[in-house]
């Protein structure tokens, strides 16, 4: 990937620099891994979008990030609007892809024009969504509200910002022309699991769950239907990622091997070089810590000693009285397996939990069964997992709140959980005060848009 450093200086690159890209099709898996590349900066899923600003803000941490939840404070307010910036200039590279790929087929082995533009396009589809989930309002009842721009052209044009259900509409277009894309090209995941080694990197058809893959299409559908209420979609792409995809159990022997991303449930992740230092520098400081203390944690949120999350991806780090995520202190002893730098951004644990959610008013029996297979395979012994039989709508959401906290810890995902339902309170993952909440406003929910964006955007003038 060190080849695609000139790419990735110039933000967008120039004409010139494009066009000398374009003219092979190295030159596009060029620009391709560099839009990779561009997402695992600190400033997006390198940290801010995984375990960083949003974990923090889900009350994950002792700390919050955003005193008050004032994302105007000068401390804040960059980080904010990093994200921003960062996620539509990767969007600007994507769509620099997309710009007349189909004129260059011919310079492609079989199947790997279709490969690289589906992933472009799930990768487009991916930014524009959480794009979405941050800087606008929870889509239930707002379906109307004027949202954020989808850029779909490489262009430099002030693109407007338009609809949520307009923004949904065109994620979900972009992802139903990558399903097609990713099938014509023969993705190989689509049949069975591949051995990821760093090996296989110079392979543009190996290490497929570091990239937008056939699956990570139907996780993402199944994670934007639920986003937005349509939990016969939503049940029905999670039921297809569970029961035909290539995904296993991890099992305890793997997870006590050091395993903690659980790679063989990964269903899309990025691999982030720099995370062993990025470890390092964030996860020893007290903004990144659970408690104020040392002793038994935990156990007021996992439930049962024996849970895999609880043994294996927490550390008690007595010497400096407090409790961490060791979840990316991936210390697999093989150079050749990449689980030592990876950041997860769908798992199988989710795909469970959408079931389990679409399934508790009208099929309880079948959330019960999801969840219990769930805390099973996380090494619950007890006969009913913990997961009492006959449990009405109200305790079924307190398991798949429970579960979906323990299964995406650290991986950014619980913010826009509570924020989908409006929760007016978020736990503190404290292992000393069982049931300490933050109190929660609506207004929380959402980031503000850059003020250079206000400016000079293309905003209605009404919103």
């Amino acid at each position: 990937m060190s080849s695609c450093n000139d790419w990735l200086d110039v933000q967008p690159t120039t004409e010139k620099d494009r066009e000398d890209l374009v003219t092979s099709s190295d030159g596009y898996k060029q620009m391709l891994y560099g839009t990779y590349i561009n997402l695992v900066s600190t400033d997006l899923y390198g940290r801010n979008l995984s375990y960083g600003i949003l974990e923090g803000v889900a009350r994950n941490y002792c700390k919050n990030p955003v005193p008050n939840y004032n994302y105007l404070d000068n401390s804040v307010r960059p980080t904010v609007d990093a994200i921003w910036e960062k996620m539509y200039n990767n969007i600007a590279n994507v769509n620099s892809i997309l710009k007349d790929i189909e004129e260059h087929k011919s310079e492609f082995a079989k199947g790997e024009e279709e490969l690289l533009e589906g992933e472009a396009l799930a990768q487009r589809a991916y930014m524009h969504f959480d794009l979405m989930r941050l800087f606008a309002p929870a889509y239930k009842g707002n379906e109307d509200k004027i949202a954020i721009p989808y850029v779909e052209s490489y262009e430099r044009v002030r693109y407007p910002h338009i609809a949520e259900k307009l923004v949904i509409g065109k994620v979900l277009r972009d992802l139903d022309r990558a399903d097609s894309l990713l099938s014509a090209g023969g993705d190989p995941l689509i049949n069975g699991a591949q051995i990821v080694t760093y090996s296989g990197k110079g392979i543009f058809t190996a290490n497929r769950q570091y990239r937008f893959n056939y699956w990570a299409v139907q996780a993402l559908r199944a994670r934007v239907y639920m986003y937005i209420g349509d939990t016969a979609n939503a049940l029905k792409y999670a039921t297809l990622t569970i029961e035909k995809g290539p995904f296993l159990w991890v099992t305890e022997t793997d997870v006590s091997a050091g395993d903690r991303i659980f790679m063989p449930e990964m269903i899309c992740g990025l691999d982030v070089p720099d995370l062993p230092n990025y470890y390092e520098s964030y996860f020893t400081s007290e903004s990144y810590s659970l408690s104020d203390g040392w002793g038994t944690y935990g156990l007021n949120v996992f439930e049962d000693a024996n849970d895999y999350r609880y043994l294996y991806l927490f550390t008690n780090d007595k010497a400096n009285n407090k409790v961490i995520s060791c979840k990316y202190k991936q210390t697999i002893g093989s150079s050749k397996v990449m689980k030592k730098q990876t950041v997860p951004l769908i798992r199988l644990g989710e795909m469970y939990l959408i079931a389990a959610e679409c399934n508790m008013e009208k099929n309880p029996a079948m959330s019960i069964s999801l969840l219990r297979t769930l805390k099973l395979r996380r090494g619950y012994l007890s006969e009913d997992q913990g997961i009492t039989d006959g449990s009405t709508t109200s305790q079924l959401r307190d398991y798949i709140t429970k579960e979906m906290r323990k299964e995406t810890y650290a991986e950014g995902q619980m913010w826009f959980y509570y924020k989908r339902l409006d929760s007016p309170t978020t736990p503190d993952f404290s292992p000393w005060w069982s049931g300490a909440t933050t109190t929660m406003k609506t207004s929380y929910y959402t980031f503000p848009l850059p003020e250079s964006e206000k400016e000079y955007g293309n905003l209605p003038s009404s919103n």
